[in-house]
């Protein structure tokens, strides 16, 4: 975990980058918002949205009532939590901070949008020059000087930046029109109409803060980013590269580092710019399901969203997703995954994104989640602490969906000591070319592993496997396995290298009782799992008796009794074709197989997914 000091006019910027968050779809309640511990919210401002949306009120009105309650709250702000809290109420529209089209805009001094409580996707992005100096002349600063901002001589610039600040400094506040053609120079800028307003920021040093109301910014009033210099910080691993989980976790920690260095550079059009960087889907950030996310600590605000920023920045993300698989809440397993390790951890997790319509429930999610920390001085001299998450992760490979073409099966036992919770991976073995680690899987308790290898050019050759802890170390390595098409192999792997062919056979539609699972009663993993029509359960029975298999709902309520008579020692196989008892289809969901036999009762997690 690195540690840094920050200058003092950082503070904001980390509030501001960590102002993040998820909302419904439904207008939230403030409630929604994170209130840090010991924090008095600031109280609403004299004047609202809603009022000036009714016209009831003034956009001056509206815009003097946030600076007064900003100047308030600024006082008192002592935390990087609190700048959060702040941020994710004004992007609540609930008629208060943000109703309609009267919503808050923050820029940088340079022109830069930093919060945009509307549309974060447009955050890091520069403001149009004839819509910023509009925007300064109504604010009261000269035309000689803004004229001179532009002077390739950086002596004159310098100077005439100097000049700005001093009069932005003075807290002006204006009414700004940049839609009226002006000869020579502009033909109207539609839509580029507000009042802006200063209040200078004690946590920044003193620095001018331009706050925007009544002003619908969008993507045509900013520069084009492809006009912009982007420093893209020269990743050794790009989001391109994330292909397992060394690949993850390298990618996580330099993105970790690389932010850092960025907050402590005290440069905010840097900071601001990174947005664009790490959002941009060219760049060597992002690609694909393959993207950063920015999480705080301390209150469970993403501060950052490379993929879909409007939905979840300054927004609170709450621990209400869960597993598809275990029902458990994935949040909290993100959290204890950064916190497992000075270096993080990982999670795998099933999850269906409702922004990737590419995405299903069934196709499982690796991430990779680190803790950072920052020590933020402020003006006084005392510092702040802020501690963030930084993590990333890759969509695996849907396990019921088999692609045309040859393939097999593949049943493994890892041997060894901590062999539960490792990723086993195979690739094909060719002369000449770098191994391919397409098909994995994770170990149960006791180190199974079942996995599909499928492809249209063939399957049948020598390959290579590893596998890997929880940090990514790899534990185990084994060469020239011989695998065939419409052939199921069950092998056993020792951590040591070695490896044993245990079984050899033609591939069926069910999935055979490995030799682990027939040595005790019990059930065996349902396959496949998550399913879509039908999944075949198998179980063994070391001694004769009674045997009642049922599945329940997640209510505890039984649907459908597959087994109840007295059987045999010995193994079964049953398929369950999603029907209740009275031969009704069930609804998608997570259904609990419940099967009692002599000496025992175990239950067992079932995903449908139409």
């Amino acid at each position: 975990m690195k540690t840094r000091t920050l200058p003092t006019y950082m503070i904001p910027v980390v509030g501001l980058l960590v102002l993040a968050g998820v909302f419904s779809n439904a207008p939230p309640a403030l409630a929604d918002c994170p209130l840090p511990p010991g924090v008095t919210p600031p109280a609403d401002p004299s004047v609202t949205a809603q009022q000036v949306e009714d016209g009831n009120a003034t956009l001056r009105d509206f815009a003097l009532a946030v600076r007064e309650r900003s100047r308030e709250y600024a006082q008192g702000a002592a935390t990087a939590e609190q700048a959060v809290y702040i941020g994710c109420i004004i992007r609540q529209d609930d008629g208060i901070w943000h109703s309609g089209s009267t919503y808050i805009v923050s820029l940088t001094p340079d022109g830069r949008v930093y919060v945009h409580a509307k549309d974060m996707s447009l955050a890091g992005r520069l403001l149009n020059p004839v819509i910023y100096g509009a925007i300064l002349f109504a604010l009261g600063v000269s035309p000689t000087d803004l004229a001179n901002l532009a002077s390739p001589d950086p002596a004159i610039a310098a100077q005439a930046f100097g000049a700005v600040m001093g009069t932005l400094s003075q807290e002006p506040d204006g009414a700004f029109d940049a839609t009226t053609p002006i000869p020579g120079l502009s033909p109207g800028i539609p839509g580029a109409s507000g009042h802006a307003a200063i209040y200078v920021e004690p946590n920044l040093g003193g620095a001018p803060i331009v706050m925007l109301m009544g002003f619908d910014l969008n993507e045509s009033h900013l520069v084009p980013i492809s006009d912009e210099a982007i420093d893209y910080g020269d990743p050794a691993i790009t989001a391109r590269d994330v292909v397992n989980r060394e690949t993850l976790k390298a990618f996580v920690t330099q993105a970790g580092n690389y932010f850092l260095d960025l907050m402590s550079s005290g440069d905010l059009a840097a900071l601001a710019k990174a947005r664009i960087a790490l959002r941009d889907p060219n760049g060597p950030w992002r690609h694909g399901s393959v993207y950063l996310y920015v999480l705080d600590i301390v209150s469970n605000v993403i501060i950052f969203h490379a993929a879909f920023p409007d939905k979840y920045e300054y927004r609170p993300l709450i621990p209400t997703v869960l597993d598809a698989v275990t029902g458990e809440f994935i949040l909290p397993q993100v959290i204890e995954a950064a916190k497992s390790s000075p270096e993080g951890g990982f999670v795998e997790y099933y999850f269906d994104d409702p922004t990737d319509d590419t995405d299903r429930a069934d196709i499982p999610k690796v991430g990779y989640a680190r803790e950072f920390a920052a020590e933020i001085r402020r003006a006084d001299g005392s510092t702040v602490p802020a501690d963030f998450i930084v993590g990333s992760g890759f969509y695996g490979r849907a396990p019921d969906v088999v692609p045309d073409g040859p393939l097999t099966q593949v049943e493994a036992t890892v041997l060894g000591d901590a062999v539960e919770g490792l990723t086993v991976e195979f690739a094909r073995s060719i002369a000449g070319q770098p191994a391919d680690y397409a098909y994995n899987a994770i170990t149960d308790a006791n180190g199974s592993l079942s996995l599909t290898i499928s492809n249209a050019d063939g399957v049948s050759g020598y390959y290579t496997s590893r596998a890997s802890n929880a940090d990514g170390e790899i534990v185990g390595q084994w060469h020239s396995i011989p695998l065939n098409h419409n052939q199921r192999q069950v092998l056993e792997l020792t951590l040591g290298g070695d490896m044993k062919i245990v079984r050899v056979g033609p591939l069926t539609a069910s999935k055979p009782v490995l030799a682990a699972e027939t040595e005790v009663s019990g059930l065996a993993p349902n396959f496949p799992n998550p399913f879509n029509s039908a999944t075949l359960i198998t179980y063994h029975l070391s001694n004769p008796g009674p045997v009642q298999l049922v599945i329940y709902n997640v209510l505890g309520q039984p649907v459908r009794t597959l087994v109840d008579k007295s059987q045999a020692a010995g193994s079964y196989q049953i398929r369950w074709d999603v029907l209740d008892q009275r031969g009704v289809s069930l609804s998608t969901g997570i259904y609990i197989a419940r099967l009692s036999y002599p000496g025992g009762v175990q239950t067992q997690r079932l995903l449908y997914l139409k």
